[in-house]
């Protein structure tokens, strides 16, 4: 399959009433429980297809601590690699100018926000960028990991895990951002909204180029903490993997923080305008989530403007037929990569999380027909006018220009920001080798330690999904 240029299309039945196997609404394999129920952002039962259940390994306590301190203390007074800003504001400007028909590149505001999660009154942190005719001072992103939250999340060590070790790590906005203000005008030309969902152990800024090149778009963006966030050592997440116990006090679930956030949307400080300057009645919202954040995204309940799945899919079981079919009324676009160590597109025998029937099959058993693309495949059909409501963009080959054989193909982590990915490499680097002798999965930082390729993977795919999203939502 040559970048670019390819589109296939999967042959399953587009009615509800397929009878091929596996597709069938009234039939299909049943979920059960399974170690990669944490990493796919399933809430307890799990709900893995095909997986056998196994508990994950204790580790002393003791033991635990004293490693993870004298690995991570041996990182603290490193900087963080400088990720490429230019590169990232290049494309940046070429995706808005896809997405708005060669208008350009808004302005964009950052504002780093709270809401209250209703009903245990926990304030969550959200991210916020929006288009904006306003000026300001540029600002930075205030980007934290918690060496605590990892350990209490992946070593089940105890609530009094030492905290001395969380580190603040400021990242540089592309170019174009300024710091929102409350005398900011009210954008007057936001096309929709986009709701960014991290993955397990993530951070609301995992996705910040595309969060970026959306809010340069005309959209508003919104990227909330979830409980899982490596920010914070304080919250607790409601998941848990097969074999630990069930959390004391678990935080706000990530159907409650999504709920909370869609609530941003409402403020009259922004107005929606259809396309004949007309105000719109109902705000037009699209779901965007990596790894766990990818079931967040398509497991929400109701209906969406569109609803985009990267390294991770996890559909509604089939003899859910209403959850099924309300997935599949939404423009739907699903990122897999056969590189991905954690949630791969084919199906692997082992791993940290045990057998996987693949994000393909996945995509298979839904009676749905799904246009199938690389990510410049889909780029230059949003370019030809023939953006499809069913997309699903794979990596399989390497043949960009100037690759050489065998080079790897994206991990799970390689669509993140290389702002957040290459801090976090900063901070798990003198980690790996313990979480190996301890066999902790590491969700592919060790993969992405070697390649650093999220730019290169984003330079395509954030261009792709931006256009994509604003062709779908028009």
């Amino acid at each position: 399959q040559s970048r670019g240029r390819t589109c296939t299309t999967m042959t399953t039945a587009l009615t509800p009433t397929a009878t091929r196997p596996g597709a069938a609404l009234g039939g299909g394999p049943r979920w059960v429980r399974g170690p990669r129920a944490a990493a796919d952002g399933c809430s307890n039962p799990s709900r893995t297809r095909g997986v056998d259940a196994t508990p994950i390994p204790t580790v002393p306590r003791r033991a635990a601590l004293t490693a993870l301190t004298a690995a991570a203390a041996s990182s603290r007074d490193l900087s963080p690699a400088t990720a490429s800003v230019a590169a990232t504001s290049e494309v940046v400007r070429e995706a808005a100018a896809l997405a708005t028909n060669g208008a350009g590149a808004s302005t964009v505001a950052f504002d780093d926000a709270t809401v209250t999660v209703r009903g245990i009154g926990r304030a969550i942190k959200v991210a916020i960028w929006y288009p904006t005719d306003g000026t300001g001072p540029t600002p930075t992103y205030p980007h934290a990991i918690s060496v605590a939250k990892i350990a209490r999340v992946l070593l089940n060590t105890p609530e009094s895990t030492p905290r001395f070790l969380d580190r603040d790590f400021p990242l540089e906005p592309s170019a174009g951002v300024v710091r929102a203000s409350s005398s900011d005008a009210a954008p007057k030309n936001a096309t929709g909204a986009v709701v960014l969902c991290h993955g397990y152990l993530g951070s609301r800024f995992d996705l910040v180029d595309l969060a970026e090149a959306l809010a340069a778009s005309g959209f508003v963006v919104a990227a909330p903490e979830f409980a899982e966030s490596l920010a914070s050592p304080d919250t607790v997440s409601a998941q848990t993997r097969p074999g630990a116990k069930p959390a004391a006090n678990p935080s706000a679930t990530r159907e409650a923080v999504l709920n909370a956030t869609l609530k941003i949307f409402d403020d009259g400080k922004f107005a929606w305008i259809d396309r004949d300057g007309e105000r719109r009645s109902k705000v037009p919202v699209a779901l965007v989530g990596q790894s766990a954040g990818a079931s967040t995204a398509t497991g929400a309940p109701g209906s969406f403007a569109a609803r985009v799945a990267i390294a991770g899919f996890r559909p509604p079981p089939s003899e859910e037929r209403e959850k099924l079919l309300t997935l599949l009324g939404d423009p739907l676009l699903v990122v897999a990569s056969a590189g991905d160590g954690v949630i791969s597109l084919y199906p692997t025998d082992g791993g940290s999380f045990g057998p996987y029937g693949g994000i393909e099959a996945e995509v298979a058993s839904l009676p749905a027909e799904f246009a199938r693309f690389d990510a410049g495949g889909l780029l230059d059909s949003v370019r030809s006018g023939d953006a499809r409501r069913t997309a699903f963009v794979t990596y399989e080959t390497r043949t960009t220009p100037g690759s050489t054989p065998g080079q790897q193909l994206p991990c799970h982590i390689s669509f993140l920001s290389s702002r957040t990915n290459d801090a976090m490499v900063d901070v798990l680097g003198p980690l790996l080798p313990v979480a190996r002798a301890l066999g902790v999965p590491v969700l592919d930082f060790d993969r992405y330690q070697v390649t650093r390729d999220s730019d290169e993977v984003n330079e395509t795919l954030v261009p792709a999904v931006t256009a994509w999203l604003a062709a779908v939502m028009r």
